[in-house]
């Protein structure tokens, strides 16, 4: 999303561009507002804008000396003149300045947003990576570059330039926040790169924030704990870990201060729930949900055991759980005969030297463990559930009811309804309303579908009653949902 900054001394002006901001654009967001020449050279520099729409006649210091004594440091920011009247000589002044456009007042809701039109494919053209799934791919090399010590100075040049990184300093800060609410990370993001030139990261349920520049430890917390009392609602959990202040080729220093941070503001008891919380999860969905979900949730227990355990309690630790697996593997299905060769895992984990060996050996080891659970679990689910699971995944955009289900698999619903709570310790409408909000949330993300429309491609015909269960399925609205997924944080 681009940043954009209104100067202008008079407020109804003020008043107008930042409402048709708001309500007529999804690309651009109201960085700032100035009222004279000062202020405006003072927030330029603080918050360094992609955009300002800049009045001629403002108090102190007017427009063009205001874009003469910033151009040439930011050579990438666009400038767009407004004035009460068109004059000659001010348009000449403007040429060399690399002014945008020249707009006389007053100006109409249409020519502002065809200006913001043209701008927006000029700040597209200008950018080092035009490409959003490149910048995203660049972004997370970078910041794995920090975790695991590997950043270079070739790197960082690299990174740089692409990211237009100006500053010679930064800070990683973290912020680890309850599962389904990490959209609240984004919205975090965006808040933050209000203030300050940002770089962001999300995996799993944490957030992973390069604030750039000189800024002190405690100035970084204050402002940040103030902005997730503004977008995280108080009954959500949040941890937040603050890095100290690095030069660029010291930012995994910041890394590790962010996590260290980060583990004194837990307690033992939120940990230990934490990682209670994920092995129920696997152990409950492991052969029935989609391998791709279960990958996701075992390397975000075991990243997250790694981190705050030394390498052999670490590895005790996985051990036990991957022992607990298999014996789930087994008493599941004790009525079933079966010939899956349980072998030992104990001695080959405790072999393990390094986590990138763990890496690789738990993810080939976990993958043959989720097929063995697939293929039982399958085998094990009694012959109607599986049809209606089935019929559920094909027809779940469509008005279906328990009754439905039932009568196509030709069970009594009661018995239907039984089946889910005792195999798949889900409700069937709970079942339905989690393929149906999950589908949602991908078209959301990889269409420009509308809400009405996701809504009734998911199967719900009443607008309303789609934005009441999204909100209580995933914590947003689907205008805020969308929104979010929509909206790339800006990297000036």
């Amino acid at each position: 999303m681009y940043r954009v900054l209104i100067v202008d001394d008079e407020e109804p002006v003020l008043d107008s561009f930042s409402f048709m901001l708001k309500e007529y654009t999804n690309d651009f967001i109201l960085a700032g507002k100035a009222r004279n020449g000062y202020e405006a050279l003072k927030m330029i520099h603080e918050i360094q804008p992609d955009v300002v729409f800049m009045d001629i006649n403002i108090p102190g210091m007017d427009g063009l000396k205001v874009i003469d004594s910033v151009h040439e440091k930011y050579p990438k920011m666009i400038f767009v003149l407004s004035t009460a009247y068109e004059r000659f000589d001010l348009a000449q002044r403007a040429i060399p300045l690399g002014v945008h456009a020249y707009l006389v007042k007053p100006i109409s809701k249409k020519m502002f947003i065809a200006t913001l039109e043209e701008v927006k494919a000029k700040l597209i053209k200008n950018s080092p990576l035009t490409c959003l799934e490149s910048k995203d791919s660049l972004i997370e090399k970078f910041f794995l570059n920090i975790m695991n010590h590997s950043l270079t100075e070739s790197d960082m040049e690299m990174y740089r330039t692409k990211l237009e990184i100006g500053s010679n300093y930064g800070n990683i800060c973290i912020i680890e926040i309850e599962e389904r609410n990490e959209l609240f990370l984004r919205d975090i993001a965006s808040k933050i790169a209000l203030k300050y030139f940002t770089v962001f990261y999300s995996r799993h349920n944490r957030g992973y924030y390069f604030i750039s520049g000189n800024n002190t430890n405690s100035e970084l917390r204050n402002s940040i704990s103030e902005i997730i009392k503004q977008c995280i609602p108080a009954e959500i959990e949040c941890v937040i870990g603050i890095g100290t202040e690095k030069e660029y080729l010291n930012l995994d220093k910041s890394y590790d201060a962010a996590l260290d941070d980060l583990f004194k503001n837990k307690t033992d008891e939120q940990i230990l729930l934490r990682e209670r919380i994920r092995i129920v999860h696997i152990r409950k969905k492991i052969g029935y949900a989609k391998k791709t979900e279960i990958q996701k949730l075992f390397e975000t227990y075991w990243e997250e055991v790694f981190e705050y355990y030394d390498l052999n309690v670490a590895k005790c630790k996985m051990a036990v759980f991957i022992n607990l697996l298999l014996d789930d593997l087994q008493n599941y299905y004790k009525e079933i005969e079966t010939d899956i060769n349980i072998v030992p895992v104990e001695q080959e984990i405790m072999n393990v030297k390094d986590i990138n060996e763990w890496k690789e050996w738990s993810n080939s080891y976990f993958n043959k463990l989720q097929d063995l659970f697939l293929e039982k679990r399958s085998n094990a689910l009694p012959a109607p559930l599986l049809k209606a699971i089935q019929f559920v995944k094909e027809h779940y955009a469509e008005p279906i009811q328990l009754t439905t289900v039932a009568d196509e698999v030709l069970i009594s619903p009661a018995y239907l309804s039984r089946l889910f709570a005792e195999y798949m310790s889900t409700t069937f409408i709970d079942f339905l309303t989690d393929l149906r909000i999950t589908e949602a949330q991908r078209l959301m993300k990889s269409t420009n579908m509308n809400i009405k429309e996701i809504g009734s491609k998911v199967g719900y015909s009443d607008p309303n009653y789609f934005s009441k269960c999204f909100k209580k399925y995933s914590g947003y609205t689907p205008t805020d949902f969308l929104e979010l997924t929509r909206t790339e944080v800006r990297s000036v």
